[in-house]
């Protein structure tokens, strides 16, 4: 298989020889999110029993907005705050990517509020910080909510990055939403963190190999898994992609990982489009996921 499919693929798809660099989508914010937890406090913590600061809050009864005579007595907010500190160990990162080289663009719903709108394949969205707890998510054909394609819930954990990966395909009834949890630690100057997530439905189980090298930098790598980080010198490298075990390249990716930054691999799309449910050649789209600023 892997011979013959290659030299078709390299004759036939050089142009697919590319790097999709996403930092972010625009209009894809996701902040619709943000209000659809009812455990969210809004931005500014003032929830109605919290003390802003300012002594403006409703509980206060010093009259004149000092601390003195607050209502907890030690001049501090009364313990419903999420202030800044302790509301980001509360939060988690979350972004949303459409991997399912068959399914049309597509509306996500989070907690029966309209969040994306008409989302293509390979988009990788920004990402949010959400109050962790759980979040009933829908997503359904662009346009078209009856036309169902996902219907289940979704939980985010505090202090945690994740991507949520719809994958698989419509055709066979294996389309998925995923989580991937994301590393976003720092990254040391110089240095390059990066990672694989194979979305390729008909792709087997590959290994990825710096050109002209031999030893792997993932290895047997199957669909719907991700490998685990590697940390290499930053800069410019060509990356091959080749069926596990194997020694020829199914597709071959110039990519640039800058020293400081984190990213992930998104490995989309068919290996043989002109065979599959949709004409959706192999590609990588490669995420910035910390860093890079």
């Amino acid at each position: 298989m892997a011979t013959e499919l290659d030299t078709e693929r390299t004759d036939r798809r050089d142009s697919v020889k590319r790097r999709r660099v996403v930092s972010g989508a625009a209009g894809l914010a996701l902040v619709a999110l943000a209000g659809c937890g009812g455990n969210a406090a809004d931005e500014n913590g003032t929830n109605g029993n919290d003390t802003n600061g300012g002594g403006a809050d409703g509980n206060d009864t010093s009259g004149d907005g000092t601390d003195g005579d607050d209502m907890d007595g030690n001049g501090t907010d009364d313990g419903n705050e999420t202030d800044g500190e302790d509301g980001a160990d509360e939060e988690a990162l979350v972004r949303v990517v459409h991997a399912s080289p068959d399914a049309p663009n597509v509306d996500v719903f989070v907690d029966d509020e309209s969040t994306l709108q008409d989302v293509p394949f390979r988009t990788v969205s920004e990402y949010l910080s959400l109050p962790a707890g759980e979040y009933a998510v829908r997503i359904t054909a662009a346009g078209d909510a009856d036309t169902v394609v996902f219907d289940d819930t979704v939980a985010v954990e505090a202090g945690t990055a994740s991507s949520l990966v719809a994958l698989g395909e419509l055709n066979d009834d294996s389309f998925e939403v995923r989580a991937f949890a994301d590393d976003v630690s720092a990254v040391a100057d110089g240095e390059a963190r990066v990672r694989l997530v194979h979305c390729s439905p008909d792709a087997p189980a590959v290994d990825v190999v710096p050109a002209g090298g031999s030893d792997p930098l993932f290895a047997d790598v199957a669909f719907g898994e991700a490998s685990d980080h590697a940390t290499v010198p930053g800069g410019a490298y060509t990356l091959e992609v080749r069926p596990a075990g194997g020694d020829t390249a199914a597709a071959t990716f110039d990519v640039e990982l800058a020293g400081g930054t984190a990213s992930t691999g998104f490995a989309m799309g068919y290996l043989d489009p002109e065979s599959a449910a949709a004409d959706e050649p192999f590609d990588l789209t490669l995420a910035v996921d910390v860093g890079g600023e």
